[in-house]
Order: C-alpha cells, then structure tokens, then sequence
C-alpha cells in the first residue's frame, strides 16, 4: 500500500515537473488559474504568478465540512457536519510574498482543493483521509516563510546605515570645532 503511495506521488511529481504549461491539460489550466485566483486573494503581499507546485497528489476521498456551527449560547449541540465523497487535490507548494518592492520572503504552504465541488478546501475539511494525511505528513516539516539571501543583506545594509551615518555626523561635525 505504502510503495504504491509513493510510486503514484513520483509519478505526480514527474508530471508536474517536467511537463511544461503549454502541454498541461484544460483541467490543469483551469486548476492552476484558480489556484492563481485564491493565492491573490488569500495571501498577503503575494506576489502574482511566483508560486512553483513541489508536489501534488490527488484522490477520492472524504470531505467533512461543518453546515450549521453549534450556538454557545445555548446548551443544546446544533452542529450539523456534512460529509460526502469527492475528488480532492492536494498541492504543496511554495511561493514568494513582495513587501515593499525590496523585500521578497519564500512561503511553503499546502491547499486543498474540491474538483467535484470546484472550491478550496481547509486542511479540517481533508485530513481524515489516511492517504491525505500521510502525504500532509511527508512536508509537514517543510513548511516554513523564509527571506530570500538579497532581502536579507538589503536588510542588513540599511540598518547598518541607520548606525553609520548619524555615527560619522557627530564625528566629523565634531572635529571641526576649535577648543576656544
């Protein structure tokens, strides 16, 4: 069962990289715009077109979504949970988040994805799945928001300037003074 798991995750991770945009079926197309759609809306300071999928896996599998959340008010439980069975398509990916046109931080993140239902997914919607979980599992220590090596010296150079500048101000305003 396991190896199977991982031959079909190889075999995703070969398509996905090493067929190019313009082969990539309608479906892809469309699932890569709507994921296009969802990065912009949902993430902050994302910069547009920059996301690279590292894998993706799909299947049939159970969704589990809550309809009517439970009222805390009251002492009755009025929760009604949903669940019904659809294709489900799961992506890890990384992108790149653009804060002021200088600083550039590279974001790894997982989404979840309904074909069926053609809507995103959170992660409580999925992970009962065993197959979605061990995939969840697998990059769970990838994910990570990291700052790219240039932001990082662009960083560290103003602030360097910040302590330098005014620094070298008092010290050659300074000299210039006579003693009397």
């Amino acid at each position: 069962m396991k190896s199977g798991l991982y031959v079909l995750m190889a075999i995703l991770l070969l398509l996905v990289l090493f067929i190019n945009p313009a082969g990539a079926s309608e479906v892809e197309r469309g699932y890569e715009e709507e994921l296009e759609k969802q990065l912009r809306k949902t993430v902050h300071y994302y910069n547009e077109h920059s996301f690279e999928v590292i894998d993706a896996y799909g299947m049939q599998g159970k969704v589990t979504k809550i309809v009517t959340p439970d009222d805390p008010s009251t002492s009755e439980n009025e929760e009604v949970i949903e669940e019904y069975s659809s294709h489900i398509g799961v992506v890890f990916l990384e992108l790149e988040q653009e804060r002021d046109d200088l600083f550039i931080f590279k974001k790894k993140d997982f989404y979840y994805y309904d074909f069926d239902n053609e809507e995103f997914l959170t992660a409580t919607n999925v992970l009962g799945n065993d197959s979605i979980r061990e995939f969840f599992d697998i990059y769970v220590d990838d994910l990570e928001k990291r700052i790219t090596p240039f932001s990082k010296f662009l960083l560290l150079f103003f602030l360097s300037f910040i302590i330098t500048v005014p620094l070298s101000i008092m010290i050659f305003h300074n000299r210039g003074r006579s003693k009397y």
